[in-house]
């Protein structure tokens, strides 16, 4: 043999064999471990691998013999199929003789499951059939030697497994979980594999009789194989034998001797994981006597143990616990509807109680209760699809009384252990201890989502009661708690007219006095949890103003507090824009609030930005218009003063500052201009056409309001000295949209000019420059609306800025992002400003040649984006044909017809993703609608070098083919779509052929 180069010489006898497996495993560079292992292959895969392998179990060495089993499992793998009968036998002789052998002369474990294994790739590869292969190897294990598979005639399996002793048992069992192992992974579905699972229709009996065997012995390490066995018979069961009652009989007959070992000391705790096994995987394999007995078995044996683990805190109740919940979930019909007459229903609810009364606290030491949490989903689930497919008319289940009672407790009981520990434990958890006590917080809470779709309004009268009555004993914990849940029912609770005055108990309550009082000692948590409420229940205090006061006066005073402070600014936007008309007139008392806060330590970017925005909530719902002005100009002179900041202190050299403080200029802007935005919930009136405000000069187009606008395009001079602060770009485009969304004249409502001079501002390494196009993309489109005003000149301003970026970057490649910003302009002007295009004499019919280029450049492009939006373009631009009465769009089309039939040719043939070719079809079935030349063009780009040069998998014929059902398809998108898939994947050759 040739060992090309490698630092391992072949061996040449089976005493080098030998040393070389042992060289594997001693310490060598990786370099030597990969050469010895391509010898060793080498040698597994040769023709002489099978007198190796059974030369090579005859060593002193287990990792040898080892090795030498692994060879025979190889062999069987690749020349198994193709032995004859007489070797197929031998071979299976052979490989029986040494598990016999080994099982004799004391074996270790690693070498005897591979022979297992070995046998089993034997049965599963080996072209004759192996009828009673568990009967075989037991019957050869118990005389000592292989015996011929004719005497198995009259033999029995249970007789042959009770004359072995414990060890040979043992082996036994072994070799039968590891044949429905490794056939359970062998396809059920290919006829050559049929006679396989046909075989272990047979097999089963042999294998449940052995288990029986195993089962009655006393030896627990026999026993506790054999439930391993079981286990592995029972999951290959499963998918294999769903229609087979009588094959899967054979296992269920063993469920009452395998339960015994629920109750034996020595072996409950695996039984109980192979129980809970089935129970969660394969609940139907047990039958109603079996769950009548495994029932019995929680009552009498596991409900003791696991109360007495509660009770002492023993992280070993785990599996009596994990058991109590898989056998719950598994009967929950017969849990929820029999709980007053089925003793195990009543045991399992009182059990899933106890769980949740027990002390801790889930995530840290009681883990138990954490996955409780998915029985009780089961249950509650149950409960309300039953419910709620009932008929109209048609009376409750009379169970419902008592799950509802048994659901009003769990309520309660979630609630008290959702209560956070104390600060002098929590402080000695661990990252995943905290993970794991928010995951049950959150798990919980989800449940209480369900758990609310039942009980309605009174679980929020409990939750009410329970919250203030914590209130009034101080215990801040349990208000948190209970406040947390609350949260989370907002949604649910705001749909429900019946919550309101049950909702006023905690409103009326001292609640939001006590937690805005920060001279009491109040965990910080609770605050925090109280101002989360505020945010979710706007709504409710929007429609009662009377609670207003108080709720705002603590979250200012939040604010001011550094562990507060970001939540009570998130709080006081969302309740600023839901109660907007009920606030103003607390302005002028917000914006000196506002102003004392801007102030203090806690004004900070996130902070500045939330809080200006509300005000500009409740700014937005003054009357008349005139009205806004005043307070608009003192949030607008707060932002000024920060871009003066900004730009003295990077004259003064510091740079960071000058970043920071400018940025957050430019964002509370933003927001301002957001929250100045009509709120989306105000009634639409149906008669605004008929009304004549046309003719009434908007408040906004007078001098005073120009004013304001001047004031607010001014903070746009900070990008002096910002201009390559990606952030201040992205800002500023914020600030610009907020007017696009408008509807009406208003503040932010900018002349078109603005948007213009910020993009003619900006130059090719322009940070962001993508936002700005992006920004210019939608002013073009907000006046391309129906009834907007057309803006002819800004457009042009604007298209004349993009050609000149552009030109700049020559091709699409250089930035990607700029480049689809770039095309999705001229995309934009179709069709209402198309027509700029083609001015004669104009600046920008001199540049559409190299606009044009760049575009079909771009559908060539690697990036996947400026080709979509160059295929788009073009795609327009052939739709436009129709309405070119001078012609224009079709001496264009004329020209760069040829070079795009074969951009999208090119891109169709191979070149492109999958993914795009439905963008890639859209200019396609453009052309061939709209073109009578498109065919030539398309003809002459198939046959092209540029086609061949990307795909030689089709023929002259499968072009000629494919573009005669394309024209005849007449740009039919949706079969367009579909035959240009088909072509694709016969030109990348993941089809055979085309056609």
């Amino acid at each position: 043999m040739d060992h090309n180069g490698s630092s391992v010489m072949p061996p040449q006898s089976v005493a080098e064999a030998e040393a070389l497996v042992q060289r594997l495993y001693k310490v060598a560079t990786a370099k030597t471990v990969s050469d010895i292992n391509d010898q060793l292959l080498r040698l597994q895969h040769s023709a002489e691998g099978w007198q190796l392998a059974d030369a090579l179990m005859s060593s002193d060495d287990p990792t040898v013999r080892f090795f030498a089993a692994n060879t025979f499992t190889v062999k069987l793998n690749n020349d198994g199929p193709k032995l004859d009968d007489d070797t197929a036998r031998a071979i299976q002789m052979r490989l029986i003789t040494w598990l016999v052998r080994s099982s004799r002369q004391g074996e270790g474990a690693m070498v005897i499951r591979k022979l297992c294994s070995t046998l089993t790739t034997y049965f599963v590869r080996s072209p004759v059939l192996w009828e009673r292969p568990l009967t075989h190897v037991g019957l050869s294990l118990q005389t000592g030697d292989a015996v011929n598979e004719q005497n198995l005639a009259d033999v029995r399996a249970e007789h042959v497994s009770e004359a072995l002793d414990g060890s040979l048992l043992v082996i036994l069992l072994w070799f039968s979980a590891t044949i429905a192992d490794e056939v359970s992974k062998v396809d059920t579905n290919s006829s050559a594999h049929a006679k396989i699972h046909q075989q272990m229709e047979e097999i089963v009996k042999d294998a449940s009789s052995i288990l029986a065997t195993a089962f009655r012995t006393r030896d627990p390490k026999v026993r506790a194989e054999g439930l391993k066995a079981f286990l592995t018979w029972v999951n290959y069961a499963q998918p294999v034998w769903p229609r087979k009652p009588e094959s899967l009989q054979h296992l269920r007959n063993l469920v009452e001797l395998a339960a015994q070992a629920l109750v034996d000391p020595a072996l409950q705790h695996d039984a109980l994981d192979i129980f809970r096994d089935i129970l969660e995987s394969y609940t139907s394999f047990f039958q109603p006597q079996h769950m009548q007995l495994l029932g019995r078995i929680v009552s009498e044996h596991v409900q003791p143990k696991l109360l007495q683990a509660l009770e002492e805190g023993d992280p070993e109740g785990l599996p009596y616990g994990q058991m109590v919940i898989a056998f719950g979930v598994a009967n929950i019909q017969d849990v929820v509807e029999e709980p007053q007459t089925s003793e195990s229903a009543a045991t399992i609810v009182k059990l899933h109680f106890d769980i949740l009364r027990a002390p801790g606290y889930p995530g840290d030491e009681d883990e138990i209760a954490v996955l409780s949490i998915e029985f009780w989903n089961t249950y509650v689930e149950y409960v309300n699809d039953t419910v709620f497919s009932q008929n109209a008319g048609e009376p409750s289940p009379p169970w419902l009384a008592y799950a509802k009672s048994a659901l009003t407790q769990l309520v309660e009981l979630l609630w008290l252990k959702m209560c956070t520990p104390p600060a002098n434990i929590a402080k000695e958890w661990t990252d995943a201890e905290h993970d794991g006590f928010k995951e049950f917080r959150l798990d919980a809470t989800d449940l209480m989502l369900s758990i609310f779709v039942c009980l309605g309004k009174d679980m929020l009268q409990q939750l009410v009661t329970l919250i203030t009555q914590s209130l009034n004993n101080k215990q801040w914990r349990a208000v948190e708690a209970g406040l947390f849940c609350l949260n989370v029912l907002a949604d649910n609770v705001l749909e429900d007219q019946a919550g309101e005055d049950i909702l006023a108990g905690i409103f009326n309550s001292s609640l939001f006095r006590d937690v805005g009082d920060f001279t009491q000692t109040i965990p910080s948590q609770a605050r925090r949890t109280a101002i989360d409420v505020l945010g979710s229940y706007g709504q409710y205090i929007e429609r009662h103003a009377e609670f207003l006061p108080d709720t705002v006066r603590f979250l200012f005073a939040s604010l001011e507090t550094g562990l507060l402070a970001s939540t009570a600014a998130k709080a006081i936007a969302a309740l600023c824009a839901a109660c907007r008309g009920s606030l103003t007139g607390e302005l002028d008392g917000f914006l000196q609030q506002y102003k004392s806060f801007l102030d203090g330590p806690t004004s900070e970017p996130y902070t500045k930005e939330k809080v200006i925005g509300a005000i500009a909530a409740i700014i937005q719902a003054l009357k008349p218009e005139s009205a806004k002005v005043r307070p608009l100009l003192s949030l607008i002179e707060t932002v000024e003063k920060d871009v003066q900041l900004a730009m003295a202190s990077n004259a003064s050299g510091d740079h960071e500052l000058a970043e920071l403080v400018g940025v957050m200029a430019l964002n509370c802007l933003a927001s301002i201009g957001k929250n100045l935005q009509q709120p989306e919930d105000v009634p639409i009136n149906i008669y605004d056409d008929d009304e004549q405000t046309s003719s009434v000069p908007s408040f906004w187009a007078s001098g005073e309001a120009q004013g304001v606008q001047q004031r607010i395009v001014g903070c746009f001079s900070v990008l002096q000295v910002l201009g390559n602060d990606g952030d201040a770009i992205e800002a500023a485009c914020q600030v610009l949209r907020s007017g696009f969304a408008e509807t009406e004249p208003g503040p932010f409502v900018l002349p078109a000019s603005v948007t213009v001079t910020f993009l003619q501002q900006c130059s090719i390494t322009t940070p962001q420059l993508e936002s700005v196009l992006s920004t210019a993309c939608i002013l073009i489109t907000q006046h391309s609306n129906s009834g907007s005003e057309r803006i002819p000149a800004e457009v042009t301003a604007i298209c004349e800025q993009v050609a000149s970026f552009m030109q700049q970057m020559g091709n699409s490649n250089l930035d990607p992002s700029v480049a689809q910003g770039c095309i999705d302009i001229f995309g934009r002007l179709i069709p209402c400003y198309l027509h700029l295009l083609f001015i004669a004499g104009s600046t920008l019919s001199h540049q559409l040649p190299m606009i044009l280029q760049f575009t079909l450049q771009a559908i060539e492009n690697q990036d996947i984006f400026p080709r979509r939006s160059a295929a788009d373009l073009w795609a327009k631009l052939i739709s436009q044909l129709s309405a070119d009465p001078q012609g224009n769009i079709s001496q264009v089309i004329q020209a760069y017809g040829p070079q795009l039939a074969l951009s999208l040719m090119r891109q169709i043939g191979g070149m492109g993703q999958r993914s795009e070719l439905d963008y890639l079809s859209d200019p396609l079935k453009a052309l061939i609608a709209n073109v009578p030349a498109a065919k030539g063009w398309l003809e002459a780009a198939l046959f092209s070098n540029g086609f061949s040069a990307v795909t030689d998998r089709v023929g002259d014929a499968e072009k000629r083919r494919f573009l005669s059902q394309l024209i005849a398809l007449r740009g039919n998108g949706r079969k367009t779509k579909e035959l240009v898939r088909e072509f694709y994947a016969a030109c990348r050759g993941t089809v055979v052929s085309y056609g």
